[in-house]
């Protein structure tokens, strides 16, 4: 099994050392809270920082994998997609054996699909994206980089989903709505109308609360 390296601890990384571990040899975990250091998660050694990264990748660690979840600021796990892209990791994807995913699904580098997501055809999913557990993305949709997608989240055909955006837990996008980069869909929500960038959405109907 080829090695890879996951970059940043937490429940999130637990599940994607799950999905994982049937191919590949999990050297470690970077995580930048010290207190994590050396520790286990879900018996995956946290190593050090994301400095020791460039090391890693000399003993020809090439696979990486973002694995930081639901952190409130998709330019974190940008800022790590793109260091380690600079030092040459190969993105791989950790998608589930339990999701279903169409055939005519175009999908990136890095992005993580958990236990029962659904993909319908003709979507295209960019790079870095999170599709959470039991989470539905119907057909025709679009899918930007670091988007996540909560558990239990639908997402009906033809919807676009802005670069960075959080879709939260249980909510309802309706078919053909446009949701703009860097939002925030409150958990529970149902999006019946667009929603531009940088907003913040909660309620049904969705309604624009703040700017964010």
């Amino acid at each position: 099994m080829e090695n890879i390296v996951l970059i940043g601890a937490g429940g999130n990384c637990k599940v994607v050392v799950d999905i994982l571990k049937r191919d590949y040899n999990i050297v470690g975990v970077t995580d930048i809270d010290v207190n994590m250091h050396g520790k286990l998660v879900y018996g995956t050694k946290v190593l050090g920082n994301d400095d020791i990264l460039e090391k890693l990748f000399e003993q020809e660690i090439a696979n990486a994998l973002v694995t930081l979840g639901s952190i409130g600021n998709y330019q974190i796990r940008e800022k790590l997609y793109l260091k380690g892209k600079k030092i040459g990791f190969k993105f791989v994807n950790a998608i589930s054996v339990y999701s279903i995913i169409s055939e005519s699904v175009i999908i990136g580098k890095g992005n993580i699909v958990m236990d029962g997501a659904i993909i319908h055809s003709d979507t295209i999913i960019g790079n870095n994206t999170i599709i959470n557990t039991g989470s539905i993305v119907e057909h025709d949709c679009k899918i930007d980089d670091y988007v996540h997608i909560s558990p239990g989240a639908m997402i009906a055909g033809g919807v676009t989903i802005g670069k960075g955006t959080h879709i939260g837990l249980g909510s309802n996008i309706i078919q053909g709505t446009t949701i703009g980069k860097n939002c925030i869909i409150g958990a529970g929500a149902v999006v019946i109308n667009d929603i531009p960038d940088n907003s913040l959405a909660v309620g049904v109907p969705a309604k624009i609360i703040k700017k964010v």
